[in-house]
């Protein structure tokens, strides 16, 4: 410490006696001597006479402040006190200069040439030995150099890093104040820059006392060449930086910054001691600030131009993270020769090294460097002109587009607004040019706003009300506020504002993937194993339009079928879904879908609806079919990932969060996957409670998934393998389910084995009720139906199956077209699923069928229970509706169709032949059926024999189900059975008359009044139906109503089928009828009348049928004699009478 002490002391007295200073050791009386200001300290004056040559007399020191050019300046701007020190009164004229004060030219001119020679002063060096002796023993590039040539003092300033002791910092620190105050004192300087000032014009150098420019603006070169920077050679733009590094300390320092910045940094940075870059610092954060002069903002704005190539420029930056910088090898050099610049010295490159050793958990940042990061980032987003390239790329655009924005962060903000805008077609040209849109992702890239609110002021002002609301319990910083926003981005507190400006910033993240600050953290390491980058690259290697989109990788990467592709991390999978969600319904924040449908949003999607609204993904995909084939393929991506996921569909969500709580709890609890959840919204979507906003979300939903089959994972997954052996040519999904289902029917009805695997039969179920329940989702059906619809179904629901159900109460007015396409319809729902039955019938399923019946059985379930006292009578109609509709036409009923697949073919295939394919055959084939079940001679097979039983039983009690006999019979029953509770069972309009339900009141009467009948044929189904009803007792559900207690009395040992009962009964009626109670015999005697009356109306049409008949008829013996009788008289005519034909010669036969 003494020897500091000491050596301070000697340097202190040495540089005042070089500077002709009072000597503080001994006191003389000043010598008379003129004032020469080229012999400042009295070194060059006259030699004495010989005599006197060997005790030469010291010359008076030169005091600036008693010298005749610079006296008035010194009373007029320097305090008393002052004047006995030279270096006082040297800083305290250069100091005062100003725009309202400056130096007479005399003193201007001294005072250069007195620095001038002081700078080459011999005793300078000398004195420079004795305070840096350490240091130039360390620095022979500075030791070496020649002596009283002013190159020493220069040297060691371009070695500040390398200087430690005290005395050596305290004697350059002096100088620094001389040697900055004009370029010509900075040998470094000179010797790199000479031929670049000339080239310029950036100042005089070719006369050796530039009497003609002013000492204080000398600085003004440098300040000259900064802005002439680019069009320095490498050696002088060094040079340049260096100067700007060795100025960081003091702003004293940088003459032309000083001088316009002294009145702002008295009313601004009062309170801050000049040194470190303090000052600097602080009037950084001021840039914004409107009481900052714009002279001073210029040069500030230079100043920072310069640092963005050589962070070493800003010293409050560099003092901070200096260590930081240093132990994560953020200056490491690159393969530049010397004479180049390291690009490594770039504020972007050391900023994105630093943030890098930040977020890796090995390494640790300072916090006095973190916040200086910060402080530097939040620079860079408030003034735009600090970033040199930015301001050279986007001048254009700032000026025409953005005038009148300044400070504040608003021209950023502008700019990034240019960028999101895009002219969909013409030949209009964009707001922004590709180059200045990527300086601008490079400067977000840099400046990281996602990472902080904080950073993006206009984000932050537009959000604030916001945050407060809905992110208050946040803290700024990690991203999560910004997160926060735009996971409430459809919340009801967020404002158009706020929206607006998380969406630019969204813009920009989705091309950046490092702007997502949580995605970042999660996905950097899968980043640089998957997509070969860690998010830091040097910026400049941004593409101008995409920015690094490893975002776009590492999506590929998760979405990959390939088991040997590496796979993103749970957490960073997690993100990449957070994201998608967040950036689902906005094409602008899809940057491959916005590039590749430019064209189709501009022809289909360009009105304000879909813009404002935030409906151009919606529109798109609402018009799928007509996009562009690039176009079309990004949409499918997209659209297939979102149906995977509807918590990409935030507007679905929005609406239906609050339903999914509702309806599907217990999913939520059980962390069902979101395609079970989007089932169990399908499920309820027509629920009363169901939100009408939901309900048209999931219709939209279910819409798009009918355009492709890929968009639709549950069924996907479900039936891939089918479809790609079965169906391999089709692309939609409503192709897919048409194909799949003809398979599945045809093997189910053909009892063969089944192709389609049971878990793709579960889901075409699924897709098939869906597509029953609205006619939105048959988009073959709406289309072939869309006149029929408009005139019969015009005031119908959409939804709930309303409009189809309309259209199958009006089948025979309908369109060709669309009737045999609805017929089609009802086949596919005999055999997978009624959306109606479904819907109507639910409880009714639960409570009476098995969970898992198929669709064929349940619909007999419910036929079986339809009576039920605790049946719902809304489903009970739709059941008996379902019963009418099979009786048309066998083949909507598969049971039937099963069980009858031989006996059809054997026993009416004329009528099956003969009749359209495509329509109802109007119940012809079961009454065929029917009619061959009451002929004993060719009975049917069991299982046929059984569906047509119960055929016959539900007939007698409902002439609706025999629409042979109701068609025939019309005018009849309109005419007779008037008082049968003869009604239409549906609107006005409909063509098809149905009678009442149940209780077999028409047949009855038709039975009672059949010699009234006045239509033959009318007749002769009736004895049809009299002759159904003899074979067995229980197809004539009233005769075994009323004989129900005699059956089990006196026929309770007979087994049921092949008309054993019925002739139980009989027999009892013929022999011992007092037995039978009075109700059973008198029916079973009006029925035995009908069965006569029948044989008679009904002949026989075959001798099968006829020896039938014979053989029952009570007078069978009559026609046996009779036919014996015959065939006797024929046989003795013969024997009597010998042979009618004339006799021939054995050879004639021969011949």
């Amino acid at each position: 410490m003494i020897r500091t002490l000491v050596a301070a002391l000697v340097c202190l007295c040495l540089t005042a006696k070089v500077l002709g200073l009072p000597d503080i050791r001994v006191k003389r009386a000043p010598v008379s001597t003129p004032s020469d200001p080229t012999n400042p300290a009295g070194l060059m004056q006259p030699l004495p006479p010989d005599n006197m040559a060997k005790i030469p007399e010291k010359p008076k020191p030169i005091k600036i402040a008693e010298s005749p050019e610079c006296l008035e300046d010194v009373q007029r701007l320097c305090a008393d006190k002052a004047k006995a020190n030279n270096f006082i009164v040297l800083d305290c004229l250069q100091d005062s200069i100003s725009a309202t004060e400056s130096l007479s030219s005399q003193c201007d001119h001294y005072l250069w040439k007195y620095k001038n020679k002081l700078s080459k002063d011999i005793r300078f060096d000398r004195a420079l030995d004795e305070a840096c002796s350490p240091e130039l023993e360390k620095i022979p590039d500075c030791k070496k150099l020649p002596k009283g040539e002013g190159k020493i003092i220069p040297c060691l300033i371009d070695h500040y890093e390398q200087v430690k002791s005290k005395p050596c910092l305290t004697f350059l620190n002096k100088m620094a104040s001389i040697i900055f105050s004009d370029f010509h004192f900075m040998d470094f300087f000179m010797k790199n820059c000479s031929q670049d000032i000339e080239r310029t014009q950036c100042g005089r150098i070719e006369n050796l006392e530039p009497e003609s420019t002013s000492s204080h603006q000398q600085g003004k070169t440098i300040f000259c060449l900064n802005l002439h920077r680019k069009n320095l050679t490498k050696t002088c733009k060094k040079a340049l930086l260096r100067v700007a590094e060795l100025q960081s300390d003091d702003y004293h320092l940088d003459r032309p910054l000083y001088y316009s910045c002294k009145a702002d940094r008295e009313n601004l940075c009062h309170d801050v001691v000049s040194g470190n870059g303090a000052v600097f610092k602080c009037l950084y954060k001021h840039l914004g600030d409107p009481k900052l002069t714009p002279d001073c903002k210029e040069k500030l704005e230079a100043r920072q131009a310069l640092i963005a190539e050589d962070v070493k420029a800003d010293k409050s930056f560099y003092t901070a993270c200096g260590r930081d910088i240093e132990e994560n090898q953020c200056l490491k050099k690159n393969d530049n020769s010397d004479d180049e610049v390291d690009d490594n010295l770039r504020r972007s490159s050391v900023l994105l090294c630093l943030e890098e050793a930040q977020s890796d958990g090995e390494k640790k940042v300072s916090p006095m460097c973190i916040q200086a990061m910060f402080e530097l980032r939040s620079e860079l987003m408030q003034d735009f002109k600090i970033s040199p390239e930015l301001v050279s790329s986007c001048e254009k655009e700032i000026v025409k587009e953005c005038k009148g924005l300044d400070a504040g962060g608003y021209t950023i903000n502008c700019l990034m607004k240019l960028a999101v805008v895009k002219h969909k077609g013409g030949d209009e040209p964009e707001l922004i040019s590709s180059k200045c849109k990527a300086q601008l992702s490079q400067l977000l890239h840099v400046a990281n706003p996602g990472e902080d609110i904080r950073l993006d002021l206009p984000l932050q002002r537009a959000c604030g009300d916001v945050v407060t609301k809905a992110c208050h319990d946040l803290q700024a910083g990690h991203g999560d506020v910004i997160t926060c926003l735009l996971e409430n981005i459809d919340h009801e507190d967020m404002t158009d504002e706020c929206e607006e400006q998380l969406l630019l910033i969204q813009y920009f993240a989705v091309r950046d993937f490092r702007l997502d600050n949580h995605l970042f953290k999660q996905c950097q390491k899968d980043a640089f194993q998957i997509c070969k980058s860690n998010g830091y690259a040097d910026p400049n290697t941004m593409e101008p339009e995409h920015g690094p989109l490893v975002f776009s990788c590492l999506h590929r990467a998760m979405r990959s079928k390939n088991p040997n592709d590496m796979k993103p991390s749970r957490g960073c999978v997690h993100e990449i879904k957070r994201v998608l969600r967040e950036r689902s319904t906005r094409v602008k924040l899809i940057p491959e879908v916005e590039e590749a449908c430019m064209m189709d949003l501009a022809e289909m999607c360009s009105d304000e609806e879909h813009k404002q609204a935030d409906k151009e993904m919606e529109c798109l995909q609402d018009n799928f079919d007509d996009l562009g084939e690039r176009c079309k393929a990004v949409v499918a991506n997209f659209t297939e990932e979102e149906m995977e996921d509807i918590e990409m569909d935030r507007i679905l969500m929005k609406a239906c969060t609050p339903m999914i709580k509702t309806f599907c709890r217990e999913l939520l609890n059980s962390d069902a996957m979101p395609n079970e959840v989007l089932d169990c919204l399908i499920e309820h979507k027509n629920n009363l409670e169901m939100d009408d906003k939901c309900a048209a979300g999931i219709e939209h939903h279910q819409i798009i998934s009918m355009k492709d089959f890929r968009f639709n994972h549950k069924f996907r997954e479900a039936c891939q393998i089918a479809v790609g052996t079965y169906c391999t040519h089709k692309k939609t999904k409503y192709e897919v389910v048409a194909c799949l289902s003809e398979h599945v029917r045809n093997d189910t009805l053909l009892e063969k084995e089944q192709r389609i695997e049971a878990g793709c039969q579960k889901q075409l179920k699924f897709e098939l009720l869906q597509r029953g329940e609205s006619i939105n989702l048959d988009p073959k059906l709406k289309a072939a139906c869309h006149e029929d619809i408009s005139k019969f179904c015009k005031s119908k629901k959409q939804g709930e199956g309303e409009i189809i159900e309309c259209l199958r109460g009006r089948r025979k007015k309908l369109t060709e077209t669309c009737h045999v396409l609805l017929f089609q319809r009802e086949k596919d729902e005999a055999l997978f699923g009624d959306y109606t039955v479904h819907h109507l019938c639910r409880k009714m399923i639960q409570k009476f069928c098995a969970a898992d019946q198929n669709e064929d059985d349940i619909m007999s379930c419910l036929k079986s229970n339809k009576n039920a006292i605790d049946f719902d009578d809304r489903c009970r109609q739709i059941v008996l509706r379902r019963q009418i509709e099979q009786s048309q036409d066998y083949r909507l009923n598969p049971h039937l169709q099963k069980a009858c697949r031989l006996d059809i073919p054997k026993y009416c295939s004329q009528l099956y032949d003969g009749v359209s394919k495509d329509k109802e055959m109007d119940g012809v084939v079961i009454d065929c059926l029917k009619k061959q079940y009451a002929k004993k001679a060719n009975s049917l097979s069991t299982d046929c024999e059984h569906e047509i039983k119960a055929q016959i039983k539900e007939a007698a009690l409902d002439i609706n189900l025999n629409p042979v006999l109701m068609k025939t019979c019309k005018s009849d029953i309109k005419a007779i059975c008037l008082n049968e509770q003869f009604q239409k069972d549906g609107d006005e309009d409909d063509g098809d008359d149905k009678f009442t339900h149940g209780e077999g009141t028409i047949i009855e009467c038709l039975k009672r009044n059949f010699f009234k009948l006045k239509n033959p044929d009318c007749k002769k189904e009736v004895a049809f139906t009299i002759a159904e009803s003899r074979i067995d007792v229980q197809v004539d559900p009233i005769l075994q109503a009323t004989c129900q207690k005699d059956l089990i009395h006196l026929c309770k040992t007979v087994a049921q089928g092949q008309g054993r009962q019925m002739s139980c009964l009989l027999a009892y009626l013929e022999s011992e009828e007092n037995l039978l109670s009075r109700n059973c015999r008198e029916m079973l005697k009006r029925r035995k009348d009908l069965w006569e009356y029948a044989a008679k109306v009904a002949p026989a049409e075959s001798f099968g049928e006829l020896y039938e008949q014979i053989s029952q008829s009570p007078s069978r013996n009559y026609f046996f004699a009779i036919l014996f009788t015959v065939v006797g008289i024929i046989f003795i005519v013969g024997l009597s009478c010998g042979r009618v034909t004339k006799r021939v010669r054995a050879e004639l036969k021969n011949k």
